[in-house]
């Protein structure tokens, strides 16, 4: 091998080749880097994103499973204004009426689901009318479920032309169940007649108000009025301060803002739920915000 060959062979790379090499390096890597950071942040972004509709949503099955059985003309008992905070009288068990005296009556029940007819927070009951709308009361005993009387009046042959035939009680369920109410009224307005339709309620109320889970942020919050064991239970959150519902007055396609004057108009709730995540992800200067809106119209409307 000539000296020449034994150079070149041992030459190694210049310094302008390692700063050539340095250079596309730290190109190519800030590229990478730049990408991967870009692509964490996207699914920052995502995740609060899905953490807003989560709220959302959690509130939605809530107050959907309330509102669907509201009745209309009595169903919405208070509302403040603003739209944050109302109350409804929630159906749980349906029955008709055997006798019917000043203020009490005793029923003979459907059957119902036992863990909701036993659940905590009977609030009253409500008589329907022959045409078609309900007259709501107040239990004089609150909170424990109406407990079962004799049967024999639901069997009895004063009642003509009223087949009413008492069913056994399946695995403890309160089907069938003769039961006595009694109103805090002095006298029932109108007197009811012997088979009308009554329903049992509880009265729920729905706030958005400042959350415990997350100080400082919206919560929406459910309440048992008449159980003070049951106590308040916070659904979700956070929600974004503009989240509402906003009623449906009559036969009106749009809903309004304003608290319906009387109540007994309303024949529906828009719900606004606009649901936040619970941080300000990467990237953005606030919290995500999920705009969810659905609409929810009362039963047995008269008009």
């Amino acid at each position: 091998m000539t000296k020449m060959n034994r150079t070149l062979a041992r030459r190694g790379f210049t310094l302008v080749e390692l700063l050539l090499s340095l250079i596309v390096t730290a190109i190519v890597g800030a590229a990478l880097i730049r990408m991967v950071l870009g692509q964490a942040r996207f699914m920052d972004q995502q995740e609060a994103w899905r953490g807003a509709r989560s709220v959302a949503r959690g509130g939605i099955n809530r107050l959907v499973s309330d509102l669907r059985i509201v009745e209309a003309t009595g169903g919405l008992q208070a509302a403040a204004a603003g739209g944050q905070d109302f109350t409804i009288a929630v159906p749980y068990a349906f029955g008709i009426i055997c006798t019917a005296g000043a203020n009490t009556a005793t029923i003979t029940m459907l059957p119902v689901d036992s863990a909701m007819y036993f659940g905590p927070g009977h609030s009253g009951f409500a008589i329907r009318r022959d045409d078609g709308t309900y007259d709501y009361y107040l239990s004089a005993v609150a909170d424990a479920a109406p407990g079962a009387v004799a049967t024999g009046v639901c069997t009895a042959p004063a009642l003509p032309n009223l087949p009413i035939a008492i069913l056994p009680s399946i695995n403890g369920s309160p089907g069938a169940r003769t039961v006595a109410l009694t109103a805090t009224a002095a006298n029932f307005a109108p007197a009811p007649k012997i088979g009308q339709i009554v329903f049992l309620y509880r009265r729920i109320r729905y706030q958005f108000k400042n959350s415990t889970a997350l100080p400082g942020r919206t919560g929406l919050f459910r309440t048992t009025l008449s159980s003070v064991a049951n106590g308040e239970e916070e659904l979700a959150t956070p929600f974004a301060n503009t989240a509402r519902v906003n009623f449906y007055v009559l036969n009106n396609a749009a809903p309004q803002a304003a608290v319906p004057v009387p109540l007994a108009d309303t024949r529906g709730l828009e719900l606004v739920l606009d649901g936040m995540s619970e941080r300000t992800p990467g990237g953005s200067t606030a919290p995500k915000t999920a705009n969810v809106r659905t609409s929810v119209f009362f039963e047995n409307r008269p008009d």
